[in-house]
C-alpha cells in the first residue's frame, strides 16, 4: 500500500498501488487497471457524552460502489449495510455513560471494475466520557456586554513547555520574529481570568481567534527581510485541521478549562471559526490540484463537478473559477488572498464544515463565534449552516466578518434569510474614523464630521435585524490602530488621548456592544499587520505585538493608565445603564457643515435615559450658543436639574432647565471631551 496522501483531520486519501501483470517475452502484459483513491470523512469528530448523529462523506476515483463498517458497532444505528452507490451516509452514536471517552472507527472500502484494486480509508470519532460535556452559559445579556478579543498566541504565555508546538503543528516559536509563533496560549487566558483580568476591566465575554491546527510556514516578505524570517500562522487564520486543538495553544483540555475558569466568573466564551477558506498548501486541496494536472479530475461547471470538486480552481479556458452554482459571482466563487477557496455548494463540504462547527460548539460550550470571511460565502451556505447548529440544538451568537462600510449590505447578513445574530460593525466604524476625529479622511457617505456617525446609526436602524447585537470597535486585527491612526495623521501626541477617547465613548454608547481590542487597555500603538511591517521595514510597528503591561504600576510607569481607566469606566457604564444597551437612540444635535462638530444624543428617554455630548473641536461650544439652539438642546420627558457624570471623569458641565413648554440640555462642553450624563 503507498499512502499518497493523509488528510489534516477532515479527510483521509488513501492509493493502493496494483501489482505488474504478467505476460510472455513477445506479448508484453495489459497494463492493469488504475487502482481505486478515495477520501473519507467522518464529522464531528468529536461528540458529548449523549452521542448524536455523524455525517460520513467520501469521493473516489476508479470506484462504483462501497461498503461501511465501523468498530465497536454495538449501539450504532443507521449505518447502511452492504453494497453502497451513494456518496454521503449517516450513523448515530449512543450516548457514552463511562468514565472515559469512546472511540469509534469507521472503516470504507471503495471497489470498482474487476480487475481494479480497492482503496480503504478510515475515520476516527469519539464521544466524551458521562458528565464531562459543558454547557453555554444559562443565559448571556449580549446587548450589555462587552467583549474582549484577544490572539491567544499574542497576549501571554502562560505554558512555555507547549511554545514549539507539538503533534500536528510542531512548528518553532521565534518571538524575535515579528511573524513567528511568540508562545502565548489557553494558559496564559486562564491565568488572567484567575487574576481577574478581564473582570476587573470590566468585560464579560472573551472572544479569541480560531484555535484549529494550523498549516507550516510561508514565505515572508522579499523586502527588509535580512534575516529571512517566514510568516507563520500564528493568528489561527491557516487551518489544516478544522476539528483539533493547535498545540501551540494548548490541548483540548486546556480549552475545556478555559472555558470552564470563564464560565465560573459569569464570563462568555466567543471562538473564531472559518468556513470560506484553508491554510495554503492545505492537502485536500493540492490534491484536487494535482488530480486536475493530471488529468484524473476535469474541472468545468457541470452539476456533477460541483458534487466532485471541494474547492474552486481558476479555469484557463473560461477565465473564471469554477465550479459554482446559479451566476457567477467572483466574490463567493474565487479565492480569498490565493488561499484554498471551499466550494460551498458542494454538499460533502457543506457537512464537513457544518460539522466541524457543531463539533467546536457542542464539544466546549461556547456561548458564540465570529464567523470570518463571512462576505465571501455564499448566502445559500450560511442558510443551511446555521440550520444545521439549530437542529443540533445549538444557538450560540453568531457574528460575521462583513468588511464593508455600506449599512445595507452589512444589514443584509442579519435578516432571517441569511441568519447571522449580528455583525462587526464596520459602518459604525468607517463613520468614526471619517468624522473628522482623525484628520485627512474621506468623507463618509458625504459627511465630514460627526453627522457621519449619526447617519451610520440611522442606516443601521433601519437595516439590522437586531442592533443592539452589532459588534461595535475602533480597534481589531486587520486595521492600524486607532492610536496610531491618529498619530500617523499629524495629531499630536499631547492630542491622541482624548480623541481617543470620544471614538471608544461613541463605540460603548451607540446601539451595538462595545469590543475592546487586546492593548487597547494598555495604549498600545501599531499601522500594519506583522507581515507588512517587516516588508516596509518597520516590524516593530505592526497591530498585533504581544501584550505587555498587565498591571496600574506597569501603565503609570508606561504613561498609559488614562487609556485603562477610560475603558473601565466606560465598561462599567455600558453594564450598568439599561439605555445604553436597548434603549433607543434619539439625535439631539447633529451638526452641519457650518455647526461646530458637537453631536447631542440620548439613549432610552425620560427620566431613564442617558444623555451623551461629544464636542469635536479645540475650543469649548456653549450649546445656546448652537444654530437654532438659542435656549438649549430640547430634552423630551425629561426632569430639569443638574445631571450626573456616569464617567467619573469631572463635574458634569451640562443641567437640564426649564424652557417654554418643556427642558432643555444647557451648559458649555470642554473642547475634545465626551460626556455620558444620567438625567436628574
Amino acid at each position: 500500500m503507498r499512502r499518497l496522501f493523509r488528510g489534516s483531520g477532515l479527510a483521509l486519501l488513501l492509493a493502493l498501488a496494483g501489482c505488474g501483470g504478467g505476460g510472455s517475452a513477445s506479448a508484453p502484459a495489459a497494463a492493469p487497471p488504475a487502482p481505486a483513491i478515495v477520501s473519507f470523512t467522518a464529522v464531528p469528530a468529536s461528540l458529548p457524552a449523549a452521542g448524536g448523529a455523524v455525517t460520513l462523506g467520501w469521493q473516489a476515483g476508479n470506484a462504483t460502489r462501497y461498503s461501511l463498517t465501523v468498530q465497536p458497532a454495538a449501539g450504532v444505528t443507521g449505518l447502511p449495510s452492504g453494497a453502497i452507490t451513494a456518496t454521503t451516509a449517516q450513523a448515530a452514536l449512543p450516548a457514552n455513560s463511562g468514565t472515559g471517552a469512546q472511540s469509534y472507527r469507521f472503516t470504507l472500502t471503495a471497489s470498482g471494475a474487476a480487475g481494479t484494486m480497492a482503496a480503504t480509508a478510515t475515520a476516527t470519532v469519539t464521544v466524551a466520557a458521562s458528565g464531562s460535556a459543558p454547557h453555554p452559559l444559562a443565559s448571556v445579556n449580549w446587548p450589555g456586554s462587552v467583549i474582549y478579543f484577544l490572539m491567544p498566541d499574542r497576549f501571554d504565555n502562560g505554558d512555555p513547555s507547549n511554545d514549539n508546538g507539538g503533534p500536528g503543528d510542531s512548528e518553532p516559536a521565534q518571538p524575535q520574529n515579528p511573524m513567528g509563533w511568540f508562545g502565548g496560549d489557553f494558559q496564559g487566558v486562564i491565568d488572567q481570568i484567575g487574576a481577574a483580568y478581564f473582570s476587573q476591566l470590566g468585560a464579560t465575554a472573551i472572544w479569541m481567534t480560531p484555535a484549529y491546527v494550523q498549516g507550516p510556514a510561508q514565505s515572508g516578505p522579499s523586502t527588509n527581510n535580512p534575516d529571512n524570517w517566514q510568516s507563520f500562522p500564528y493568528h489561527g487564520y491557516a487551518p489544516w485541521d478544522f476539528t483539533r486543538v493547535d498545540p501551540h495553544f494548548g490541548s483540548t483540555a486546556t480549552l475545556q478549562a478555559l472555558v470552564n475558569a470563564a464560565h465560573a466568573q459569569g464570563i462568555a466564551v466567543i471562538l473564531g471559526q472559518i468556513v470560506n477558506d484553508a491554510g495554503i498548501g492545505y492537502p485536500a486541496y493540492q490534491q484536487e490540484v494535482n488530480q486536475i494536472a493530471s488529468g484524473q479530475l476535469i474541472l468545468d461547471n457541470s452539476a456533477p463537478a460541483v458534487q466532485t470538486f471541494q474547492f474552486h480552481h481558476d479555469d484557463p479556458v473560461t477565465g473564471q473559477c469554477e465550479p459554482y452554482l446559479g451566476a457567477y459571482n467572483p466574490t463567493w466563487d474565487c479565492p480569498l488572498d490565493s488561499l484554498p477557496d471551499f466550494n460551498s455548494d458542494n454538499t460533502a463540504v457543506q457537512a464537513l464544515l457544518d460539522q466541524a462547527t457543531a463539533g467546536w460548539l457542542g464539544t466546549y460550550g461556547l456561548d458564540g463565534m465570529r464567523l470570518d470571511a463571512a462576505m465571501y460565502v455564499p448566502n445559500s451556505f450560511w442558510s443551511q449552516y446555521f440550520a444545521t447548529l439549530h437542529a443540533h440544538g445549538l444557538t450560540p451568537l453568531a457574528y460575521g466578518e462583513i468588511f464593508s462600510g455600506a449599512p445595507d449590505f452589512v444589514g443584509s447578513y442579519t435578516q432571517p434569510s441569511v441568519g447571522f445574530s449580528s455583525a462587526q460593525n464596520y459602518p459604525l466604524y468607517f463613520a468614526i474614523t471619517q468624522s473628522g476625529l482623525v484628520p485627512g479622511q474621506p468623507s463618509y457617505y458625504g459627511y465630514g464630521n460627526l453627522a457621519a456617525v449619526d447617519y451610520a446609526v440611522q442606516q443601521n436602524l433601519r437595516d439590522d435585524a437586531q442592533p443592539d447585537l452589532m459588534i461595535n470597535f475602533i480597534d481589531n486585527q486587520d486595521m492600524p490602530r486607532f492610536t496610531s491612526l491618529l498619530a500617523n495623521n499629524g495629531v499630536a501626541a499631547s492630542d491622541v488621548l482624548a480623541r481617543w477617547q470620544i471614538a471608544e465613548a461613541l463605540s460603548f454608547t451607540l446601539p451595538g456592544i462595545p469590543m475592546i481590542y487586546y492593548g487597547d487597555e494598555a495604549g498600545m500603538t501599531g499601522t500594519w499587520d506583522p507581515y507588512q511591517a517587516v516588508a516596509n521595514g518597520t516590524p516593530a510597528d505592526n497591530i498585533r505585538r504581544p501584550m505587555t503591561l498587565w498591571t496600574t504600576a506597569q501603565r503609570q510607569a508606561a504613561g498609559v493608565q488614562g487609556y485603562y481607566a477610560w475603558l473601565q469606566a466606560l465598561a462599567a457604564v455600558h453594564r450598568q445603564q439599561a439605555a445604553l444597551q436597548t434603549g433607543g437612540y434619539v439625535p439631539l444635535f447633529v451638526p452641519a457643515a457650518s455647526d461646530p462638530d458637537v453631536y447631542v444624543y440620548e439613549r432610552g428617554s425620560g427620566t431613564q435615559g442617558v444623555l451623551v455630548a461629544i464636542n469635536a473641536t479645540n475650543s469649548a461650544v456653549t450649546l445656546a450658543q448652537l444654530s437654532g439652539q438659542g435656549a438649549g438642546i430640547p430634552v423630551a420627558g425629561a426632569g430639569a436639574g443638574a445631571t450626573t457624570n456616569l464617567l467619573g471623569n469631572g463635574a458634569s458641565p451640562l443641567s437640564l432647565t426649564a424652557c417654554g413648554s418643556g427642558v432643555c440640555l444647557n451648559g458649555s462642553l470642554p473642547a475634545w471631551s465626551a460626556w455620558v450624563l444620567a438625567s436628574p
